[in-house]
């Protein structure tokens, strides 16, 4: 094994059918989203790889994860409890902390590479 993989956004083997987001967490009126994704690293501490949703939105409560993001395609608006939206949109990034609160927002169809850390 080599340890490097070329992140590609439609993943190393393709984007599979995927559900990610707890329908409890939707806020009022929106649709379950269709996601499909791909992990393309997971050793049980870290999980990388790419993950595209159609517009929903959710709440999060104590995010339990660290979170880096970078956005392929799409548009996403997350906003803060208490704090200001923010939108990112395609060659953006964002760093999400663990313990957030607030709201996540696909406007247009999302695809993200992400990596994640407890």
């Amino acid at each position: 094994m080599s340890k490097l993989t070329r992140l590609a956004p439609e993943g190393s083997n393709g984007l599979e059918a995927c559900a990610v987001v707890p329908a409890e967490s939707l806020l009022p009126g929106s649709a379950q989203p269709v996601e499909r994704g791909a992990i393309e690293l997971s050793d049980g501490e870290t999980t990388g790889g790419i993950w595209e949703a159609t517009p929903y939105a959710e709440r999060f409560d104590n995010y339990p994860f660290h979170e880096m993001a970078h956005v392929v395609s799409g548009r996403v608006t997350i906003t803060p409890e208490g704090g200001a939206a923010q939108s990112f949109g395609p060659g953006e990034t964002y760093l999400m902390e663990k313990g957030f609160t607030g709201t996540f927002e696909v406007t247009e169809t999302l695809r993200k590479f992400y990596f994640i850390a407890a």
